[in-house]
């Protein structure tokens, strides 16, 4: 599958909820085609009973100038040759290193205000699913060797229950790489309503996230990461873990090195205890 063709299958993905039924009609069969054909607007038009300017809507719906810019990029992948193994894992490399590159001293500012916040939490909560839960889980662990009480929820019922009885004193964190998942964005809108401060972290620019949420975090990322097909949606979220806790360990170093010292002991004695 060459990168033009992946693109465009990544792109009728993301886009797929918010189309048409016509729409979807065009969509189901470019997701699903493995043969090569006649891919005019009018052949295709004709084979799957909807009219031209259906194919042009279609083609802008999902970031194209029109039909024919969709055409020849599609196309594409029926005339060169299949990527082998070693640009394969190239391109896999090269997406992780784009993403590295994007991480920059420009949110060290908005980290900090998020390590005051988190010192200052009597409890935090995160609200995250799928991929995000597991990179939540991570931070969870991370953050209750340094003293933190972290719980972390990934249904979305208990999101909403949990959200109407935080506190003031309390954090809510939600996770989510695409910005859309409306269960997560509820939960965080209920408890911003109840006065709880809440911090959205997102790879989503193109939403106003600034104006519902206390804090926002936004992470790099590459179109179509949360799909998860070749590179884990997980990987922002873990990257930006990591400066978090690097950060808020250096508020005061002493104090939260003792905490993870201690932890650590006492899972040590916990694996001896069950030794015995």
């Amino acid at each position: 599958m060459n990168i033009y063709f992946q693109d465009i299958i990544e792109r009728i993905r993301i886009h797929y909820k918010k189309m048409t039924n016509t729409e979807r009609v065009i969509a189901d069969f470019f997701l699903t085609n493995t043969e090569k054909m006649e891919f005019t607007a009018k052949a295709m038009a004709a084979r799957l009973h909807v009219s031209e300017p259906a194919m042009t809507r279609f083609s802008k719906k999902i970031g194209f100038s029109g039909y024919r810019e969709f055409q020849y990029l599609y196309e594409i992948n029926f005339q060169v040759i299949q990527c082998d193994k070693e640009e394969l894992i190239r391109r896999i490399i090269d997406t992780y290193q784009n993403i590295l590159l994007h991480f920059d001293g420009g949110i060290t500012g908005q980290v900090t205000r998020f390590c005051e916040s988190l010192s200052k939490a009597d409890r935090i909560y995160i609200f995250a699913l799928g991929s995000s839960a597991c990179a939540a889980l991570e931070f969870k662990l991370r953050f209750m060797r340094l003293g933190l009480l972290v719980e972390l929820i990934d249904n979305p019922h208990m999101m909403q229950m949990q959200a109407v009885l935080t506190r003031p004193e309390d954090l809510v964190i939600g996770m989510s790489i695409s910005g859309e998942t409306e269960a997560v964005l509820d939960a965080l809108r209920t408890a911003e309503y109840h006065h709880t401060e809440t911090v959205f972290i997102t790879a989503n620019r193109r939403q106003n996230f600034p104006v519902q949420f206390s804090q926002v975090l936004t992470v790099p990322a590459v179109e179509g990461l949360s799909l998860g097909d070749n590179i884990s949606p997980q990987l922002p979220l873990l990257i930006i873990t990591d400066v978090i806790y690097s950060l808020f360990t250096g508020m005061d170093s002493k104090y939260r090195t003792a905490l993870f010292q201690d932890t650590l002991t006492a899972i040590g004695k916990k694996k001896s205890d069950l030794q015995e």
